[in-house]
């Protein structure tokens, strides 16, 4: 019988404290990238559940962007206005108009004569001018909210709702949200990116290697011994991707150290290392009848939990 040692129970609890701890204490947006072609008065971006804090994100490309709420029942609307502050993101202040089914304007962000102040989200570590905003009760009916500027270009985000909801669904999908948002919205440069997966997938390339002979090692001595003696061999190139991934790492986290999740994901980082020397340790020392398959599943899982983190902070 496979006995499961204390230490890697303390660091699965660990871990799912740790992943549960973002979306628990941060104050975030439910992130929504607009990937209509084509957007008009007759063609609007629909918003559903609008007391929900949800993050439009968008571009003025020559003319006004029209978003849609339509609801059965009273609710109260909340809009704010947010502009990236990028390096090269920057843009004119946009306003936002609201009116009902009849037309009549409800309200009204002069984005022009506001005052325009730094924020920073923490969930996805960007930064931002946070500009009007405002609240109101409204009836139930149809709610057309046009987006613009003088000039019609420029990046924003249209925050909407005011209700922090971040279900497993949701999170889920912020995971792979974030990333498109990182090259479109924000120009992140790439090549960090491209450096973290340098190391990323040479070291998870090598357990995903060691892992899949493990496995099927279990009941076999000569596999055992073979799947041993790769192991000691490929040990320096774990260490090579994983010191690579840590080197890369510990830029990103210097360049934004109040990111929660890039701190999170240092944490991880840090556990990865403790579990890549404890992995092999065991291989060197291992009789040839016993694998550490335990230990390297739970790198693996960590591993993966990195890469995913680490795209989104990236």
């Amino acid at each position: 019988m496979l006995k499961i040692p204390s230490f890697n129970v303390g660091l699965l609890t660990f871990l799912f404290i740790l992943l549960l701890s973002p979306f628990s204490l941060v104050s975030a947006h439910q992130p929504r990238l607009d990937t209509q072609t084509t957007v008009s008065v007759e063609n609007p971006i629909l918003v559903d559940n609008p007391e929900i804090s949800q993050a439009f994100y968008g571009q003025l490309n020559g003319k006004p962007v029209y978003y849609q709420i339509q609801s059965t029942q009273p609710f109260q609307l909340y809009l704010n206005l947010l502009v990236p502050t990028s390096p090269g993101q920057g843009g004119e202040p946009v306003s936002a108009e609201v009116t009902d089914s009849s037309g009549k304007v409800v309200m009204f962000l002069n984005g022009t004569n506001s005052t325009w102040t730094p924020y920073f989200e923490e969930f996805g570590g960007d930064y931002y001018l946070k500009g009007p905003e405002a609240t109101l009760q409204v009836p139930a009916g149809t709610y057309n909210i046009k987006v613009f500027n003088t000039v019609n270009q420029g990046k924003y985000a249209l925050a909407i709702g005011k209700i922090e909801a971040f279900p497993a669904n949701e999170a889920l999908s912020a995971l792979f949200t974030l990333p498109l948002l990182k090259e479109q919205f924000f120009g992140k440069p790439i090549s960090t990116l491209f450096l973290e997966l340098v190391g990323i997938i040479l070291a998870l390339g090598i357990l995903m290697s060691l892992l899949v002979p493990m496995i099927k090692s279990r009941k076999s001595q000569e596999l055992t011994r073979i799947t041993l003696k790769v192991g000691e061999t490929v040990l320096p190139l774990l260490w090579i991707g994983t010191l690579i991934s840590t080197a890369v790492w510990a830029g990103v986290t210097y360049q934004n150290p109040r990111n929660l999740l890039g701190l999170l994901n240092s944490l991880i980082l840090i556990v990865i290392l403790i579990l890549t020397w404890r992995v092999g340790s065991q291989i060197r020392k291992s009789k040839e009848e016993k694998l550490p398959l335990l230990s390297t599943v739970v790198l693996t899982i960590f591993w993966w939990i990195f890469v995913f983190l680490a795209i989104n902070v990236i």
